[in-house]
């Protein structure tokens, strides 16, 4: 299971209960991603390249358990799908790896200010090429506690299990959501993303991104020979991107990114085979969204397609 799809129901659902919390971190209810990765040189063939395609989706519902909107359900699904490619005599052989998985979070508020949410995971990260066993199950844990200083700052801390790296290794998360004007936002779900936003028009809004992914795959014995294989990546990507606001509850993300960091590990057993990391290149990808701007002034925002209506004169005035 992947840290960032905990994240993203973190950022996504987290506050969507209440409207004061809607104004908060709402990100989105679901997202379609698209990113491509072009070929470098191989690390154990100059002479070869690799590239990558990534798909993802994600989508939940927060569900009120009491009237008063104070807890909450947080059921979410998501997918994710890698598909490598390459050029030249070593070029990777690894094919199509998958990653659907379900989560389920709670989330309580405590007063006007404290909010808790824990949420667990599970899924499948496999090539499918053998049958289904218990090798291709994933699974993560997350607790967070945020507090809310003004209706303009959100700051949390938590713990997350997470087994990107083949071991379950506990990791330092942290929430923020720092609304500093009406135009300029920084939020994000540390270490899995940050966005720094400047809201230019009512439909456009540019910024910096900053993403970790990363998970764990489980490959076929049938094809590789050996039993108990995982391939484990962990990419660090930074760059800029726009958001266009297609309508109210419809949005979409056109980025580019530098992948700062891009390593590739091999496990067996648990065990590491060997790591190497790919030189750094140049992302692009596109998301399309659903779900409010989470912007404090989005209601006034007209969408490109929305043109402001005038008021109506006041009586007495000329029209």
């Amino acid at each position: 299971m992947q840290l960032r799809t905990t994240a993203a129901f973190l950022l996504l659902l987290v506050f969507l209960g209440s409207k004061p919390a809607k104004a908060q971190m709402a990100d989105s209810l679901a997202s379609v991603n698209y990113e491509h990765y072009p070929n470098v040189n191989s690390p154990r063939d100059s002479g070869s390249q690799v590239g990558l395609e990534v798909f993802r989706f994600r989508a939940g519902l927060p569900i009120p358990l009491t009237e008063s909107k104070k807890t909450i359900l947080l059921p979410g699904l998501s997918y994710e799908l890698l598909g490598f490619h390459g050029e030249g005599a070593n070029k990777p052989n690894i094919g199509t790896l998958h990653a659907p998985s379900a989560s389920l979070g709670l989330l309580q508020v405590f007063g006007d200010r404290f909010i808790g949410m824990a949420m667990v995971g599970a899924g499948f990260a496999t090539d499918f090429r053998d049958r289904v066993s218990a090798d291709d199950l994933l699974f993560t844990v997350t607790g967070l506690f945020l507090y809310k200083f003004d209706k303009n700052f959100t700051l949390g801390a938590g713990v997350t299990y997470d087994r990107r790296s083949g071991n379950l290794l506990p990791l330092p998360a942290i929430g923020v959501n720092w609304q500093i004007s009406n135009e300029f936002r920084i939020r994000g779900f540390i270490p899995a993303r940050l966005d720094v936003e400047y809201r230019a028009l009512p439909w456009l809004t540019v910024g910096l991104r900053g993403t970790f992914e990363g998970n764990r795959f489980h490959l076929s014995e049938k094809r590789y020979g050996a039993s108990d294989l995982q391939l484990a990546y962990s990419i660090i990507t930074v760059g800029p991107k726009v958001t266009f606001r297609l309508a109210d509850m419809m949005h979409l993300d056109v980025y580019s990114s530098v992948a700062v960091m891009r390593r590739y590990e091999v496990l067996r057993d648990g065990d590491s085979l060997g790591s190497a990391y790919l030189n750094p290149t140049v992302l692009s990808g596109i998301r399309l969204w659903f779900g409010p701007s989470g912007w404090r002034n989005e209601q006034a925002a007209p969408a490109p397609s929305e043109p402001a209506v005038p008021a109506a004169p006041k009586e007495g005035e000329p029209r």
